[in-house]
């Protein structure tokens, strides 16, 4: 009889033990919220870049400075598209179109800059309207690198990926709003 009590109390302690532990567990982030977290984390992890300063007096020296700041931008940005191919399609409905129209944008924005990187680097600094034409280029790959706001803002014209971008603590406040 007294075993029986013993082992009802342990296999009681056993259960109660079980019970506590399984609501000591962590909740764990839904999928769509997850993958926001780690898209998210992509842009943390590229290192910042230096806007470069100009020279004008000197225009070699400015063409290079301009140059290198092209070919970083480019480079982050291949850079981001590696990383979002390893990642792969949000898990939502229609993620594998989302997925797709994102990548497009991002791999046209950064063919433009590179185009413009690119020709500025042929640009003669000597014929004023091959320099002319080179700058424009690039005042114009600068112009849809600064509208493009990145794949987030792709991604978060589906209601359940704005709603995770939002929630995802990787992802700050207000990122794909």
């Amino acid at each position: 009889m007294v075993r029986r009590v013993i082992a009802g109390a342990v296999l009681a302690g056993t259960a109660a033990l079980a019970a506590a532990g399984c609501g000591a567990e962590e909740k764990k982030d839904p999928p769509e919220v997850a993958w926001a977290g780690k898209l998210c984390g992509i842009s943390a992890k590229l290192p910042s870049m230096d806007v470069p300063r100009l020279q004008g007096a000197d225009a070699s020296a400015s063409k290079k400075s301009l140059i290198e700041l092209l070919d970083g931008v480019s480079s982050r940005m291949r850079t981001f598209e590696s990383e979002m191919q390893k990642l792969g399609k949000p898990p939502v409905e229609g993620g594998d179109r989302l997925f797709k129209d994102a990548m497009t944008k991002l791999m046209q924005t950064r063919s433009t800059v590179t185009t413009a990187s690119m020709r500025l680097e042929k640009a003669d600094i000597e014929n004023q309207k091959s320099l002319q034409k080179a700058v424009a280029q690039m005042g114009d790959a600068f112009g849809r690198f600064q509208q493009y706001q990145g794949p987030e803002q792709d991604f978060a014209k589906n209601a359940e990926l704005k709603a995770a971008f939002a929630k995802a603590p990787a992802c700050g406040s207000g990122t794909a709003n």
